[in-house]
């Protein structure tokens, strides 16, 4: 197994931690080394080095090179820009089919926090098992801890030799119908994490995004030869940015004769996506409160408040607010427009 590690998002619902010049990857959640760490540190448990990729920005590289030493260079596989998920898991399905021909591929962003990385490898190798089996395309899905409107849901259909088949997605619902999936036992949440042959994944790329496939296809075939940079930034510069989620995973589970699976995840899983999903990670005050920070409060209720050593931060009579002091910035919002951050920092 290979498994892909995409660093290549911008972070921008965690402003003002994560900023252009610092992205999420190399912040630190709940854990003691920078997310990007701990997520080589959990395969490096159980797969050699030489069999884990990275796939970032040429932007985001420099930042990241300090947390990714144990990888080889030629096992980080660099976009010109960030064009989403799409086309970073074709850029690195074709990638791995020129080096090593037909072989099975993880794939996973780099700012989920997994406690249990033994119970994490068994649910991949079981969806090794099951990728290998036949053409289909797996994932992880997740029992909902709560009512997310920041996560995507699975809806599991028939239960087969200890997983599902899938019935459909659904990208990221309002909170009514976020609601609804959480009563149902038969909806996860969609965790982000694949697993799967190189040749499912790009029949796949292939039939739903075939201009994405074809154009990286003539690109990889120049890999470490004269040219293969600017063509691939030529190449990238016409994308348009899409996930693999859109663009291949939804439109495969509306069709019956193509094959996607479910494992349920038995480990502890968080995506730290939002400011929301940090409330996930944290223990809280005796009036539900997240503090970390030097923090004075009166009558505050349900808050997550972090700042900057040394600076102090002054709340009164508030509730259901998320606080956020950096030296490049401040946010102040309704716990229940977090994911809203992102279109805010758009306005700067």
């Amino acid at each position: 197994m290979y498994a892909v590690i995409m660093a290549g998002g911008k972070g921008e619902r965690l402003w003002p931690k994560s900023t252009r010049g610092k992205a999420k990857h190399v912040l630190a959640f709940g854990t003691r080394n920078v997310m990007i760490h701990e997520t080589i540190k959990r395969f490096k448990k159980h797969l050699p080095a030489k069999n884990i990729l990275l796939v970032t920005t040429k932007k985001q590289y420099p930042a990241l090179r300090p947390y990714i030493s144990s990888l080889e260079r030629k096992n980080v596989i660099l976009e010109p820009e960030g064009r989403d998920t799409a086309a970073a898991i074709c850029l690195a399905a074709l990638t791995l089919e020129r080096r090593f021909g037909n072989v099975t591929m993880a794939v996973l962003p780099a700012d989920h926090i997994i406690k249990d990385s033994a119970v994490f490898f068994k649910n991949l190798s079981f969806a090794k098992k099951i990728a290998n089996s036949q053409p289909c395309l797996v994932t992880i899905g997740v029992k909902p801890k709560y009512a997310s409107t920041g996560y995507g849901y699975i809806e599991l259909g028939r239960e087969l030799s200890g997983y599902h088949a899938v019935k459909r997605f659904t990208e990221k619902p309002k909170k009514r119908k976020a609601e609804d999936f959480y009563k149902q036992k038969s909806y996860l949440w969609n965790s982000g994490i694949f697993v799967w042959s190189i040749d499912s994944i790009l029949t796949a790329l292939k039939r739903h995004l075939p201009n994405l496939y074809y154009g990286l296809k003539d690109v990889v075939r120049l890999e470490g030869k004269k040219g293969y940079s600017i063509k691939l930034s030529s190449e990238y510069s016409r994308l348009k940015p899409l996930s693999i989620d859109y663009g291949v995973i939804e439109p495969t589970s509306k069709n019956k004769m193509h094959k996607i699976f479910c494992v349920k995840a038995g480990f502890d899983w968080v995506d730290i996506g939002s400011w929301s999903s940090v409330e996930e990670i944290y223990d809280r005050d005796n009036c539900s409160n997240i503090i970390l920070s030097n923090a004075r409060l009166i009558d505050v209720k349900n808050s997550t408040i972090i700042g900057e050593r040394g600076h102090q931060i002054g709340v009164i009579g508030l509730k259901d607010l998320i606080i956020i002091q950096t030296k490049s910035g401040t946010l102040v919002c309704n716990k229940n427009r977090a994911q809203e951050v992102k279109e805010l920092v758009r306005k700067f």
